[in-house]
Order: structure tokens, then C-alpha cells, then sequence
């Protein structure tokens, strides 16, 4: 193999790749990448037998080839050259990288012994557009749980059918939900993505616009975007039946602005560091919210706030960890909180868009 292409580009292929590798493998090849050029491109991946990433970079192909390397020392070497022409030749179990007066000498794998990666065929390909997906993404994934005991949670659902997809992720204490509206799908089908490569998808589609490819097969997805490749398993197992858990009426309604609320938040933050938890009064005579977070150690916080409110007064403790988790990922400048008791989930949704729902636990005092 001989190729020569850019170290910008470069450098980004393997950063879109690299980062899903472990540095516990016990399978040295996992440690390593598959670099092959194929049809005039520069094809790069990487695996840790959960996700497999692959990306192309363009490049001048002289010869064709494939080789593994180790990735670490293949991106740390190729972030250090200067931004030039870098030329890449494997000779002897070995690659040869050449930039300007820099000349490198890397001990390879062969590329058999690189896991295969598989292809993907299924019966129901979604089309999405990328920056759709992202917010989708964002939204919700930290509402999955970090359980490995209960692994269909762990991941984050993707309900396909009827008009749309619904992207789903909860640890059973605090419970998201995005709507995504698509042409219409003849086809219904759940699959739970782990949160992994949820996270993964969200970094890689970064700013990149275009249109994102999602094909799944019983238990495997494929994503597509533009010259980047994402493959999964899939989560075994049976996601709960949420939507009967998610309380269509309520007693008390808040309309409040997001940005105090949250800046409220992190100030009983300092003042309850053991147990999370911040006290939430609502105050409909007064219009007003009152957070209160006490210390026996530190001390106490109370902040009001204005806010419309509907219906009755009432009290409940809420973690505060889980409301600006939830805040950080509504672009509305005013959110709407739902409230029935000091006992009943309670939801946030932004106060202009009904596609994002947002369920919270109250901490039982």
C-alpha cells in the first residue's frame, strides 16, 4: 500500500475513529486499526466488538493495501507532523510515514487478523437529518441508566412506527423522550442502541450536515453519514412500556424561565451535596417558586422565583442533579413544569414544543 494524503485529513479520520478504543483490551488487535485504500480512498477503522467505525479520507492512492497499527501511536504521531502532504507506504511489517523532513517507522499486524466487520441488512432504513438526530441524541441519553444489572435501560430506544420515531432513554428514576416526525413507515420495529454509541453518534455527527442512514437488522444498526460508517449490536431484551407510566393530568402547572431556574438549581447545588435533593415550593397566591436547599454542615440556600402558575400550592423534593440535566437540553427560553403531588412524577417540557417530554421521580422525604 502507498497513499498520500493530507495530515488535516488524516488527523480527522482517526479522530472520528479512535476514541472507541479501550485501553484494557485484551485482544491486542483491538488496539490496533485497519488502514486499507480502496476505490482511489483511504478507508480507516477501528472496533471494540460492540461498535465498529469506519471512516474515508481522500487521499492519492498509488498502490492498494491494507495494514493494521497500533492507533495510539499512529495518532499521536500523525497530530505531531506539520500540517503537509504525509505519505503512507507498508514494507516489511512495518508502515512508512513521511511528512517534509519527518520519516517514521511503525510496526504493524497484518489486516487478517482484524476483526471482520459486518454488514448490515435490514428490512427498515430510516433517513434522518443529521442535526435532527444529534438533538434527539442529546436530549435524552443521560436519562439512561448506568446499571449493567438491568441492560435493556442501559440503552436508549429507538421506536420506530406510525408518523414517526420516539428516542427514548430512563433509569426508571427520570425518563426522556423525543418525537421525531418522519414520513410515514409501514414497518414497526424497537431497537435499543447502547449508550456508547449514542454518545459516539452524537460526537461524530458534530456539525456535519446532510442526511443521516439508519438500517437495523434483528440485532445489529447501521448508520450512515456521509464518509463515516457507525455498526452496533443491539441491546437484548424487551425496553418497559413507558407511556402508561407518564401522567396525562395534573394539579399544578408552572410556566417558568429556564435560565434563573437552572442558575437557582446550581446555588442549592453547594448546599446539598449529600443527598442531591432541593426542595421545591410552589406558590400559586404568590406566583412564585421557592427552591431551598439546607446543610447542617454548610448551611442554607432559598432562592424565589416569579412564575405562572395554575392551580393548587404544593411541596415536593426533586434531585437537582436530574432538572438541569433536563434544562441544559431545552432551547426554550421558558419551561413548563407539571406538577400532582410531592409523591407523582412530575414533567418539564419546553414551553413552545410538544415533541420533548421529560419525566422526574420525587425523593420521598
Amino acid at each position: 500500500m502507498k497513499v498520500i494524503c493530507t495530515q488535516e485529513n488524516l488527523k480527522a479520520g482517526l479522530a472520528t475513529v479512535g476514541r472507541i478504543i479501550s485501553s484494557t483490551n485484551t485482544l491486542p488487535i483491538l488496539n490496533n486499526l485497519l488502514i486499507k485504500s480502496e476505490n482511489g480512498l483511504l478507508k480507516i477503522s477501528s472496533t471494540n466488538l460492540e461498535i465498529a467505525i469506519t471512516t474515508s479520507v481522500r487521499c492519492k492512492v498509488e498502490e492498494d493495501g491494507a495494514v493494521t497499527v497500533v492507533s495510539k501511536t499512529l495518532v499521536d504521531l500523525v497530530n505531531n507532523l506539520p500540517n503537509k502532504n504525509i505519505s503512507l507506504q507498508t514494507s516489511n511489517n512495518e508502515l512508512l510515514i513521511e511528512a517534509e523532513n519527518y520519516h517514521t517507522k511503525i510496526k504493524t499486524l497484518p489486516a487478517e487478523d482484524f476483526p471482520l466487520i459486518p454488514e448490515v441488512e435490514g428490512k427498515l432504513n430510516l433517513v434522518l437529518n443529521s442535526q435532527d438526530l444529534k438533538m434527539a441524541i442529546d436530549q435524552v441519553f443521560y436519562a439512561a441508566s448506568t446499571n449493567q444489572t438491568q441492560p435493556e435501560i442501559s440503552g436508549v430506544l429507538f421506536a420506530i412506527g406510525g408518523d414517526g420515531l420516539r428516542v427514548v432513554a430512563t433509569d426508571r428514576y427520570r425518563l426522556a423522550e423525543k418525537k421525531l416526525v418522519l414520513a410515514e413507515i409501514k414497518t414497526e420495529q424497537e431497537a435499543i442502541l447502547p449508550q456508547k454509541t449514542i454518545v459516539e453518534l452524537s460526537r461524530i455527527i458534530g456539525n456535519q450536515k446532510g442526511n443521516v442512514e439508519m438500517v437495523f437488522s434483528q440485532n445489529q444498526a447501521a448508520v450512515n453519514l456521509n464518509e463515516t460508517q457507525v455498526i452496533s449490536r443491539l441491546v437484548d431484551g424487551q425496553y418497559p412500556d413507558y407511556r402508561q407510566i407518564i401522567p396525562t393530568n395534573f394539579i399544578t402547572t408552572v410556566v417558568t424561565e429556564k435560565a434563573p431556574l437552572a442558575s437557582a438549581l446550581r446555588t442549592a447545588a453547594v448546599f446539598s451535596q449529600a443527598n442531591n435533593s432541593v426542595k421545591v415550593e410552589v406558590l400559586e397566591s404568590k406566583q412564585q417558586l421557592v427552591l431551598t436547599a439546607e446543610s447542617s454542615d454548610l448551611g442554607k440556600s432559598s432562592v424565589e422565583l416569579p412564575a405562572k402558575i395554575t392551580g393548587k400550592d404544593t411541596e415536593l423534593v426533586l434531585n437537582y442533579h436530574y432538572l438541569l440535566d433536563c434544562l441544559g437540553s431545552i432551547e426554550d427560553k421558558n419551561v413548563i413544569v407539571k406538577i400532582i403531588d410531592d409523591s407523582s412524577p412530575s414533567l418539564v417540557v419546553p414551553e413552545s414544543k410538544s415533541d420533548y417530554v421529560y419525566l422526574v421521580m420525587p425523593i420521598k422525604s
